[in-house]
Formats: structure tokens, C-alpha cells, sequence
């Protein structure tokens, strides 16, 4: 069964929650901090970890996305993913150029020997000119296109049900292109979590290639969930400690054994 909000309750990937208050501006600068939580993961545990920070460059309509993004593998080893994008300040957050690094490190945070790869991209007249090392190459892109990471910032700043359906392409994790996306506005509702109401608006992305993705903002417009198929993003800003207590478990027990 594709998660969904109710699924992750019962399985208790919402339990202690950091869940934010106040108030939050998502055309202005902010970081949010994301558990990644996976349906496949047989000890309901914390999966990885997701970093996302947004700020605007004044009068040059743009905006950068930093992203720093952990993910626990079933070997135990952690595939890290560091990337800055300068995007567009336009409903989708159109990137314009990028650097991404993704390395694959131990529990401890060292980096595993000739896992590292890198790469530099910048977006011209329906192409992606791409730098990786000594290697130069060009992709075309369909003119209206943005990445999943730029999504977490475009649908904070959606409508509601005023918002007009937005059609794209994906290029996930500014790699792989996925055409025939369509994000528009789904369903309000209250949602009952840790002794609070939270009014939810819903948003909703189908297209090719993908599980339907959900989308949830708070009245704020802070995106506290993203879910789909087996994956979802949960906002805490403990996760990055909760995924550290997870790490060293195995390895403490393992030197109280040995003791």
C-alpha cells in the first residue's frame, strides 16, 4: 500500500515530531530539516536525512537552493548528496545552474575510496551544458522543467484552491528527466498529531515515471510532509541527532558485547 499520512501514523514514523509554530515567510530566506522515513525499512526507523535551505539574491530575481541529503544504505554506509542550485525565482523554481557532489561515506563519515562523484551544470536555450571532471557534454531539457528538490520550495508558495495546475518535466536529483509532470492543489483537512490540530493544505504531482507524490503545507505555507509510494519526507529539525542515535546503536552494542 503507498503511504499516506494515516499509513505513517499507524506505523509510528510521527511519533515526537519537532513540528514548527509561528510564523514563516517561504519568499524569504529559510532552512527546513527533513527525516526520510522508508516503508521498506523493517525496523521503522529513521532512513536518512534531508537538508534544505533557500535564500534570495536581491534585484536579480533568483534564488539558491542549498541541499545536503543522507541516506541510509543496507550495507550500513550512508550515500551523501551535497548540492547548490541557483534557481529562478518563478513558480517552479526553475534551476539555472548547479554544483552536486554525491560520495558514499561509513557510519563514522569517512568517505569510501572512488565513490565520489561531481559535476557542474549550467541550463541554455533548452540544453544542459554539463561539466564532470575533464568530461564536457550537453543534454537538452524541456523548457519548463525543474527538480524535485526545487519543488520542496515551489509549493510553498501555491495558492490553495486558487492554484492553476503547473506542467512540467522532473529532472530528478539533476539527473534523470521524467516529462509529463502535473502539480496542482488537492484537498484541505485537519490532521490530529501530537495533541494539535493541524489544518493541512494538500497538493498533489502525478506524471510519468513517478509515484504520486502528496504534498503538505501547514496555514504558514511550511511544507511538513511530502509522501510517496514507499518514501517520506518528515519535517524535524532532530533528525540529523535521531539518524546519529541510530548509527551508533549497532556500534554500541556491539562494545558492549565485546566488554
Amino acid at each position: 500500500m503507498p503511504l499516506t499520512l494515516a499509513a505513517l501514523r499507524q506505523h509510528g514514523a510521527l511519533e515526537d515530531l519537532s513540528l514548527p509554530v509561528g510564523r514563516f515567510d517561504p519568499r524569504g530566506e529559510w532552512r527546513h530539516t527533513y527525516q526520510i522515513w522508508l516503508v521498506g525499512n523493517r525496523a521503522r526507523r529513521i532512513g536518512g536525512v534531508l537538508q534544505l535551505g533557500r535564500s534570495a539574491a536581491a534585484g536579480n530575481g533568483s534564488v539558491t537552493l542549498k541541499v545536503d541529503m543522507s541516506v541510509v544504505q543496507l550495507a550500513g554506509t550512508i550515500h551523501r548528496t551535497k548540492a547548490t542550485l541557483q534557481c529562478a525565482a518563478d513558480p517552479l523554481a526553475t534551476p539555472r545552474s548547479w554544483q552536486i557532489e554525491s560520495t558514499i561515506v561509513d557510519s563514522s563519515g569517512k568517505p569510501l575510496d572512488v565513490t565520489t562523484v561531481a559535476e557542474s551544470a549550467r541550463v541554455k536555450d533548452g540544453t544542459i551544458e554539463v561539466t564532470a571532471g575533464t568530461r564536457k557534454f550537453v543534454r537538452n531539457v524541456a523548457r519548463v522543467f525543474t527538480s524535485n528538490w526545487s519543488l520542496f520550495d515551489a509549493v510553498q508558495r501555491l495558492s490553495g484552491e486558487e492554484t492553476k495546475p503547473l506542467e512540467f518535466a522532473l529532472l530528478e536529483d539533476l539527473d534523470l528527466l521524467k516529462e509529463g509532470q502535473r502539480l496542482s492543489y488537492w484537498k484541505t483537512m485537519d490532521f490530529e498529531l501530537g495533541g494539535r490540530t493541524l489544518r493541512l493544505h494538500g497538493y498533489q504531482q502525478i506524471g510519468n515515471g513517478i509515484l504520486p507524490y502528496q504534498y503538505w503545507v501547514d496555514d504558514q505555507h511550511r511544507l511538513l510532509f511530502a509522501i510517496s509510494g514507499v518514501r517520506a519526507y518528515l519535517f524535524d529539525p532532530e533528525a540529523p541527532n535521531r539518524l546519529e542515535q541510530r548509527l551508533q546503536g549497532p556500534a554500541a552494542r556491539k562494545g558492549r558485547q565485546k566488554r
